[in-house]
């Protein structure tokens, strides 16, 4: 049996809760989403997810301060051996086997008062996607497609920064992008 995750209002309201508890203790957080946050958070239709993905090079917050805030707000916190399978969790990532290829600028997703969230350009999320091209994977890149409508151009450069074993992988997928009606042409 599938995991039930957590819908865009479900996500809003464990979000709402962390950023209260952050509150209480006068702590803050900026992090920085990667994965299917994006999609969710924007409404992809019938997107869930059982944890949010936070991209720890460019997240910054009061370990601590987060980890409590999460927990109170009846999460697991970065979980890295045993998984409760029906409790969502906040999970943070670094570079391995997950890449989302080199970026600058972060996009704000969410604000709240000492809770900030942001993502990658879209372009990098999807290259991120590309390396694994799993059908979810497939679902959340045509829902960034069509929403956002990144240039290839772009989703090819966020590529090209990834390490060699990725950038070949999500490369090699950039098959999907034709067969999804592309990315957006440079203009």
């Amino acid at each position: 049996m599938e995991q039930q995750g957590l819908d865009r209002d479900e996500w809003l309201e464990k979000l709402e809760l962390i950023d209260q508890n952050l509150q209480r203790q006068g702590g803050t957080a900026r992090l920085t989403l990667i994965g299917s946050a994006a999609g969710i958070l924007a409404g992809q239709p019938g997107r869930t997810s059982i944890d949010l993905d936070v991209w720890k090079p460019k997240s910054h917050y009061q370990l601590k301060a987060l980890k409590r805030a999460v927990e109170e707000a009846g999460l697991l916190f970065d979980p890295k051996f045993t998984l409760e399978p029906d409790t969502p969790y906040l999970q943070l990532v670094e570079p391995g086997l997950v890449q989302t290829g080199n970026f600058g600028k972060t996009e704000v997703l969410e604000r709240f008062n000492a809770l900030r969230l942001e993502r990658p350009p879209i372009a990098n999320l999807v290259a991120a996607k590309l390396v694994r091209a799993e059908p979810k994977d497939l679902e959340d890149i045509a829902f960034l497609l069509a929403t956002f409508q990144p240039s290839r151009t772009d989703i090819e450069r966020a590529i090209k920064t990834m390490p060699p074993k990725p950038r070949k992988q999500a490369a090699e997928n950039l098959v999907y992008l034709d067969t999804m009606g592309g990315a957006q042409p440079d203009h």
